[in-house]
């Protein structure tokens, strides 16, 4: 499951435009169609921390607790 962060902060799921407040749903979607696959962040150098922090919360709200930081 990769989540991308663009440079404005936009969360891109599944090459999909995600609202911040459906980042979980979206998450818990996709693990429980694939419960082994990790969360992989792809975070822009210019976003934001809370962005960052945004997405692994809501990895974790999902139950995915196999998540990492992937270097742009």
């Amino acid at each position: 499951i990769v989540v991308r962060i663009t440079n404005r902060d936009r969360i891109l799921i599944a090459q999909r435009d995600v609202d911040w407040r459906s980042v979980r749903a979206n998450i818990e979607r996709l693990h429980a169609e694939n419960p082994e696959a990790p969360v992989v962040i792809q975070s822009h150098p210019d976003s934001t921390t809370e962005a960052l922090i945004h997405v692994m919360d809501s990895a974790r709200q999902a139950g995915v607790y196999n998540s990492s930081l992937a270097a742009n």
